[in-house]
């Protein structure tokens, strides 16, 4: 091994530790830290993302990086650390320490506003704020350069490779398909029992919760379940994988779901290879990637026939009186329930990507300079009312609902639909492969894939960009196509629907 090799290795541990560290501040604040210290932490934020960016544009670096980049002796492993750091630091070079550090401040100031606007339901609390953000963002997409428009250059962070004008593409696709689907399926299925809205003990659903990420595989020794008002997970670092949920007192299905879909990020990140932890290769490549392993779990394994059979059993020991006159096929239709609804993060599998879609156009329209921040409220509502066909009572339940803006995450959302495609072909792949991998969900086996997802996607970490693995993967580009079949199959079957 070079000395270049070996010197450039230090250098991506020295980062990593840093981000670790900023990633811990990150989550302390979002669980448990106390509200007045939203402040300093502030200021503590910006000031290791000032030296993290400073140490990530050190000349230094970018000459390992020139002679590493050229260097044929690599192994696949190393030469994709290569490539990934030196994607990072041509675009960290482009962006001013300055701003750097105004962004970061300003995502955790901002962060605690939303905590206090969305229940207060007071948009004009976050207006400030979220018009800073949308400005700091357009000056950093600016600064890293764009070729056709600005939100390539956000879309990036999060998708690597790949342009708004394909996301339009599939999202217009996926429409044209998903819209009147919706409307059949939510026609047959009838009203939502009733069972789902019973009152039901917080703390006995995160003892439930508990036991259900460790079913899934969930290494607890290597993270935590903890509660937070938006469910998230979090790699802080090897060994150290956290995930929230929260709990709804009048409702079950919030609880349950949102844990299996973390679940799905935490199992992703707790599979990498570990031989390669501290270098840039140990991440996912996308996070489409990311969300098709949280929406594959929660959705195609989540809210199976079998394993909703084996999540009813369980759950009807820890709530015998709510749940005494309900059965499995009960359990099931409520499960898979569909329906319009307000908040995304509830949002049946049918009608999820509608509430994507219209954050997605959005988001593009603030970065055309089509819309400006004070319009929000009222653009969403239309949006509403145009994908989903209701309109929200409240910026509590409109606007206001997600953290994402107030953190400054603009370009993330479209991820969350291209997970949901992404998830649809892996599973439909991964039944073709193993025909029997249904067989055990209903007394809670899923070994065989767990098994297959970490040969086919944990193994390869960002050995390959995004959509080269996912086409790697499944022998063909990604689109809308599985995840439609999935759903006219399954809710088919459900609602004895035609198509």
């Amino acid at each position: 091994m070079t000395e270049t090799w070996e010197r450039f290795s230090e250098l991506a541990r020295e980062l990593d530790d840093l981000s670790s560290a900023i990633k811990l501040l990150h989550w302390d604040q979002e669980v448990m830290m106390p509200r007045k210290g939203g402040p300093s932490r502030a200021r503590a934020l910006a000031s290791l993302q000032a030296i993290a960016h400073k140490r990530l544009t050190d000349p230094e670096l970018g000459d390992l990086l020139e002679g590493l980049s050229v260097d044929d002796s690599l192994a696949l492993d190393q030469a994709a650390s290569v490539r990934i750091m030196k994607r990072d630091y041509d675009k960290a070079t482009k962006v001013p320490e300055s701003l750097v550090r105004e962004l970061a401040e300003l995502e955790a100031t901002s962060y605690q506003v939303w905590t206090q606007a969305k229940p207060a339901n007071d948009f004009s609390m976050l207006h400030p704020y979220l018009s800073k953000m949308i400005d700091l963002k357009k000056q950093q997409a600016d600064a890293i350069g764009w070729e056709k428009e600005r939100y390539d250059a956000l879309l990036d962070e999060f998708e690597p490779e790949m342009k708004t004008s394909e996301v339009e593409s599939m999202f217009s696709e996926l429409g044209e398909a998903l819209i009147p689907l919706v409307d059949k399926i939510i026609d047959g299925a009838g009203e939502c029992p009733e069972f789902v809205s019973r009152e039901f003990d917080p703390q006995i659903q995160e003892s439930f919760c508990r036991w259900l990420v460790r079913s899934l595989g969930y290494d607890m020794e290597a993270g935590r379940l903890d509660t937070s008002p938006h469910p998230f997970t979090m790699q802080v670092a090897p060994g150290d994988v956290r995930q929230t949920t929260r709990a709804d007192a009048h409702g079950i299905m919030m609880s349950i779901y949102a844990a299996i879909h973390e679940t799905g990020h935490a199992l992703y990140e707790q599979n990498l290879p570990e031989a390669w932890a501290g270098m840039p290769v140990y991440q996912v490549p996308s996070l489409g990637l990311h969300e098709s392993q949280s929406r594959l779990w929660e959705n195609q394994i989540g809210r199976s026939r079998g394993f909703s059979n084996f999540i009813f059993r369980e759950l009807r020991n820890r709530f015998p009186e709510q749940l005494s006159d309900v059965d499995e096929e009960i359990y099931y239709r409520g499960a898979i329930h569909p329906q319009r609804s307000l908040i995304r993060v509830t949002a049946d599998e049918v009608t999820y990507n509608l509430h994507v879609g219209l954050r997605f156009e959005l988001e593009v329209a603030l970065f055309r300079d089509e819309l400006d921040v004070q319009d929000l409220p009222g653009a969403w509502n239309e949006k509403m009312e145009h994908w989903l066909g209701i309109v929200p009572p409240s910026d509590t339940e409109g606007v206001l609902q997600d953290m994402h803006w107030s953190i400054g995450a603009l370009g993330y959302f479209p991820t969350y639909s291209l997970g949901t495609m992404y998830g649809a072909a892996f599973y439909e792949k991964a039944k073709k492969d193993i025909p029997s991998l249904e067989d055990g969900l209903s007394d809670g086996r899923v070994e065989p894939l767990a098994e297959w997802l970490g040969e086919h996607v944990y193994s390869h970490a960002y050995l390959y960009p995004g959509p080269e693995l996912g086409e790697r993967i499944l022998g063909e580009p990604l689109s809308p196509g599985p995840f439609i079949d999935y759903l006219r199959t399954k809710f088919g079957d459900a609602y004895n629907l035609s198509w």
